[in-house]
């Protein structure tokens, strides 16, 4: 999308995309998302092509027109608030990624997180996103040094601390013995 392309399926795109990179909250993409698609079906050709053509007031008041009034006040005006901070945060993004900050102010987890994290947590976090495992909970990335993740796999979600202690005894056993210190 840096190619400066504002068409209907990009925008659609920045929203799935930004969920799962982690630009926006779920929840905001969901719902913004509901909204595109209950307005998008009124939009002209060319306004499909260049959103930037798009009046979401102007939108909305022929959506209500030609719903025949069916749909009520209060969820239209949802609906327009919610493309208009969608459109906005699209637009921003095309001209600009590497800056963006969404209109919806607060950072999501994933952002909060990567701040958070060190460069051997987000090394293994970035190595989970490209290749993700079969279930959330099957593989758990441990960051031991800079250069080195160990990964645990299959652990129960309601495991004991005596069942940790066990796995804890085990890994223990597989380390280097301490080395002695010479003092010659």
């Amino acid at each position: 999308m840096t190619d400066m392309d504002f068409t209907e399926t990009d925008f659609l795109e920045f929203l799935r995309q930004g969920n799962i990179a982690g630009i926006m909250k779920p929840a905001t993409a969901r719902s913004r998302k509901l909204a595109a698609q209950q307005l998008f079906p009124k939009l002209e050709p060319t306004e499909r092509m260049d959103l930037r053509l798009v009046d979401v007031d102007e939108l909305c008041s022929r959506f209500h027109k030609l719903e025949d009034s069916t749909i009520r006040p209060e969820t239209l005006k949802i609906y327009n608030e919610r493309l208009k901070g969608a459109l906005e945060d699209f637009f921003n993004w095309t001209e600009d990624p590497a800056n963006f900050i969404s209109v919806e102010r607060d950072l999501p987890e994933a952002k909060l997180v990567m701040k958070r994290d060190s460069p051997g947590q987000r090394q293994a976090r970035e190595e989970l996103a490209l290749n993700p495992p079969r279930s959330p909970h099957d593989i758990f990335p441990v960051p031991l040094r800079e250069d080195l993740v160990v990964y645990l796999q299959n652990i129960p979600l309601d495991m004991t601390r005596q069942e940790a202690a066990k796995i804890a005894a085990v890994v223990k056993a597989l380390a280097l013995p301490d080395e002695e210190v010479n003092d010659e």
